[in-house]
């Protein structure tokens, strides 16, 4: 083909042309950021609408708008949840334009307001969540402040789909979405907190203090650079870091307990920061100190389920008076440093709560004709620490970081003395199963002078988990035409977690006390029948009357725990150690490695999608007991160390995307697959046989872990005048989610061939979960004074779940073969998930003007499944429950920055209940008091 030399000349000088042009044309560069944290803005859209031409900032905030022609233009800059400026800017030829902007949150803008602490707290949750690509609910660290909550576990339970586990009326572990606290992790700065239950690898937050957190974001879908071992969710903890400028807090406050009437509650706390050296180095240092008294009276009792009547005969009563205080504490240390474009950070964070718990109790064994009294006191604490080391890095569109972390908690029971005494044949007549609850106190003898000494046990508990990490990340930044950009991230992660569960018990066995008494006749008071009587060791000072409950019970005599305490010293030698308990010991080790890639691509300014795949390998070891100890506290047959393991990997595909329908409509969806590993000791290859009840427990080492798929879909608005509202729903399919099976061994060539056969399975069957939630919040600036204080935040969510429990029906027929053992049908029934409630709700209302702050916040859910029956009616229900607080605060003008508040918790005196079958109060299983508890104090920032 010919190539006209009149052409090839025109190309030529249109080419010349068209670079003088370029080389006349300017450019405009600058930094966006945030006009209050002085932060750079990633990803704001800077555009000249008449040059359908922009760019994007990048990690630091800097953007360059290249080859701009000489003239007069308007720039805009847009960033969700930030208000849009615009800026007139001249060109000349040849010359670089230097604009640097900054950008307002739209949630604080208004004529003349003032913004006070609780609208504060919510703009900047709002704002956290609104510039979020991924479904996450956001408690800001002004609203940790501002709230009257007692530690970490309550100030998540103010969030969509969120409710808690409680313990003596304080939250402890979370529950997202109806999933226990086992399907979620908790982290804190990204970094993996290990487990603190000895059973499971839950994380219990009552252990964390909220002063020493700069807010907390529960995310509900994963992006691959998270570990993908969360099926509800996972619960970041933000800790703070130093701002500029000499900053300090303290903290002091004294409290009531309305239970028991005492002023034992204080807490205290100081917070304090400056930044050194041209602010490059940042110091913080937080601690906390609390003591709480959680005494709880609680009444429980349990049922006989007759399936042919359908008819629940009562067998025991139990009323307990559980003195309980706790002393919480909480340290940390944050240090950052910046040079040039790289920064570093250290954080160290310790949490640690002790209780002495003393319990007595009283025990009406209607089936075995029986009346028992225990006093149990008991030395626990519980600590968890971590510690990490990260570095970020950044040189033009690249960002890389890293991070070392070191974690561990410890559970740890050094004292636990116990004791009961006996009373038998102690009813007369002997109440018969429809006896109503309240009644059967009224058919106990309570005859002290044949209730007897009837065994000791000293306890012993250590729980540990240590977890070392390491990790590294890098992001690079991308554009592609004038409208599409975004980045690339790609990262891995080596984890090595050790677990280890060490249990002693010591006890006397059957007789030993009586012989005790018999042969120091002068040293006890003893019984007709030579046992040594319960009135050796009353508590003369016990008050049974405060035991609060409505239908009148009376729990009395009270034990002497100091006279418990000196006999089981005294008597050291006549307790035996039981080997059954040793059978719980294991260590556990667990090494995960991952990687994964992702992509995030914004399509204009509306369009963003965001997918990836996340892989992880695991390792597992075991070693565990094995034992054959059906005699009495194991003190005949063996025990012997046994080992396993297992490996196995999986990619973990994610997507997500949001959609910017309007400045005020945004539509967000996700896709994701997750896990859920085996609790530990599950996994731990121990037998424990029992020859003379034909029993046999075993770990299952082939446990396979949970694996879950999980769909999103999530419409938020938001308007500064109305506020935010967000509407969502999920679904999620469970695989091979595990329970406790009980079958019969049927092998003829087993030793144990008809034995009753405890193990922990994969169920074959698909567990659903699927809910809807709604979360609004606003405040009321529009509405003219004095209503334009009010503030309100409100979420509903509506959970629906289905799982398959084991059904073990046992037949009249028996089994010809030896051990000749009914015959049983082993069989699965459909069922809700544990703690998994059909309704959560939380709201806050408040109100504001000039230094005066109140508020009324409600913590509700739904009934759960507390305990599983052979049949629907027979299954244990806690009862739906509502938990209010209630705080007022008062700034004090003449001295600036200090202000007294006034914290409520639970001001209705709620009170936890159960029941089993249809809710029936008569079927009542359980029900605790700790009634209200309030505090005052003051606080003075500086």
């Amino acid at each position: 083909m010919k190539v006209s030399k009149h052409f090839l000349l025109v190309w030529l000088i249109g080419i010349l042309f068209q670079a003088s042009a370029f080389a006349q044309n300017g450019s405009i560069k600058g930094k966006v950021i945030d006009a209050e944290t002085k932060e750079p803005v990633f990803g704001a859209n800077v555009y000249i609408q008449t040059l359908s031409k922009g760019d994007v900032t990048n990690f630091e905030g800097e953007y360059t708008v290249k080859n701009v022609p000489p003239g007069d233009y308007q720039v805009r800059f847009s960033y969700l949840s930030y208000q849009t400026e615009n800026y007139d800017v001249r060109v000349e030829p040849g010359q670089e334009v230097v604009l640097d902007i900054e950008l307002r949150s739209v949630t604080v803008q208004g004529e003349e307001v003032v913004v006070l602490a609780q609208a504060q707290g919510q703009a900047a949750a709002i704002k956290q969540q609104l510039e979020s690509n991924t479904i996450v609910n956001v408690v800001s660290k002004e609203r940790i402040q501002e709230n009257p909550d007692q530690n970490a576990a309550e100030s998540v339970a103010r969030l969509p789909g969120v409710s808690v586990t409680r313990d003596a009326g304080e939250a402890s572990k979370v529950v997202v979405r109806g999933l226990s606290p086992r399907f979620n992790s908790i982290t804190v700065n990204g970094v993996r907190l290990p487990g603190t239950d000895p059973d499971d690898r839950s994380v219990d937050l009552s252990l964390i203090p909220p002063e020493v957190l700069d807010g907390i974001e529960v995310f509900k879908a994963l992006t691959p650079d998270k570990d993908a071992d969360a099926v509800g969710g996972t619960v970041n903890l933000l800790v703070k870091s130093a701002p500029a400028g000499f900053k300090g807090e303290v903290r002091m406050e004294g409290g009531y307990n309305d239970l028991t009437q005492t002023f034992q509650d204080y807490k205290g706390g100081i917070n304090l920061s400056n930044r050194f050296f041209n602010n490059k180095l940042g110091v913080l240092f937080t601690g906390s100190a609390q003591q709480v008294n959680r005494t709880a009276h609680i009444l429980d009792a349990q049922y006989l389920v007759i399936e042919e009547t359908q008819n629940f005969n009562i067998e025991d009563l139990n009323l307990t008076d559980n003195q309980e205080l706790r002393d919480r504490y909480g340290l940390g240390l944050n240090l950052d440093y910046s040079i040039g474009n790289n920064e570093f950070f250290f954080n160290s964070f310790m949490g640690r709560t002790d209780r002495d718990e003393l319990r007595v109790r009283k025990r009406y064994r209607v089936e075995n004709t029986r009346t028992e009294y225990d006093l149990r006191e008991r030395d626990r604490f519980s600590q968890v620490y971590s510690n990490s080391l990260r570095g970020e890095h950044v040189k033009n569109q690249i960002k890389w970081d890293w991070q070392l972390s070191n974690s561990f908690s410890l559970n740890k029971t050094p004292f636990s003395n116990f004791a009961r005494f006996e009373e038998r044949a102690a009813y007369d007549p002997v109440p018969d199963g429809n006896t109503p609850l309240n009644e059967i106190p009224s058919f106990a003898l309570n005859n002290l002078d044949n209730t007897s000494y009837l065994f000791g046990t000293n306890n012993f508990r250590r729980t540990a988990d240590r977890d070392i990490t390491a990790q590294a990340n890098m992001k690079i930044a991308f554009r592609a035409g004038e409208d599409v950009g975004g980045y690339l991230k790609f990262g891995g992660k080596y984890w090595d977690k050790q677990r280890s569960n060490n249990e002693d018990e010591i006890r006397t066995r059957f007789g030993t006390i009586s012989s005790i008494g018999q042969n120091n006749p002068d040293l006890f008071d003893l019984t007709p029948n030579g046992d040594i009587r319960i009135s050796n060791f009353i508590d003369q000072d016990y008050d049974p009357d405060p035991f609060r409950d409505s239908q009148g019970f009376l729990l009395s005599p009270g034990l002497s725990s100091s006279l418990l305490r000196d006999f089981a010293e005294t008597y050291e030698e006549f307790y035996d150690t039981n080997r059954v308990q040793q059978l719980r010991d294991y260590e556990a080790g667990e090494t995960i490695t991952s990687a994964y890639i992702m992509t995030e691509i914004n399509v204009g300014e509306r369009f963003t999608f965001i997918p990836g795949v996340r892989y992880e390998h695991t390792d597992n070891d075991y070693q565990g007991v094995f034992g054959d100890l059906a005699q009495e506290l194991g003190l005949f047959g063996e025990l012997r160390d046994t080992t396993g393991g297992q490996s196995y990997d999986g990619f973990f595909p994610m997507f997500q995307m949001r959609f910017q329908v309007t400045e005020a409509v945004s539509f967000r969806a996700a896709y994701t697959e997750t896990l859920s590993r085996p609790n530990f000791f599950n996994l731990v290859p121990f037998e424990q046989i029992n020859d003379t009840e034909f029993t046999v427990s075993r770990g299952n080492p082939d446990l396979q872990p949970t694996s879950a798929r999980n769909f999103d879909l999530f419409l938020s608005f938001f308007d500064p005048q109305i506020g935010y509202l967000s509407i969502g729903g999920f679904y999620k399919e469970l695989e091979n989610i595990d329970y406790t099976a009980i079958t019969r061994v049927r092998d003829p060539e087993s030793i144990f061939n008809g034995y009753e056969l405890t193990q922990v399975i994969n169920s074959e069957e698909l567990t659903t979960i699927r809910g809807f939630e709604v979360d609004f919040q606003t405040d009321f600036r529009f509405l003219p004074k004095p209503f334009n204080g009010l503030i309100f935040n409100g979420n509903v969510a509506f959970i629906d779940s289905e799982t398959f429990y084991p059904l073990f029906i046992v037949t009249d027929e028996r089994d010809p073969n030896p051990p000749f053992q009914p015959v049983v049908i082993d069989t699965v029934r459909s069922g809700k998930a544990p703690d998994q409630p059909d309704f959560v709700a939380a709201l806050t209302i408040g109100y504001e003007i000039g230094g005066f702050s109140a508020r009324a916040s409600l913590n509700h859910q739904d009934d759960i499944l507390f305990g599983l029956g052979q049949i629907d009616t027979g299954d244990e229900l806690t009862s739906s429950f509502s938990f209010w607080d209630f705080q007022v605060t008062q700034k004090l003008q003449s001295f600036e920055g200090l202000s007294v508040f006034l914290n409520v918790n639970n001001f209705t005196a709620e009170r936890e209940r159960s029941t089993i079958g249809s809710g029936d109060i008569n079927n009542l299983t359980f029900r605790q008091f700790y009634g209200l508890r309030a505090t005052m104090g003051a606080r003075l920032r500086f």
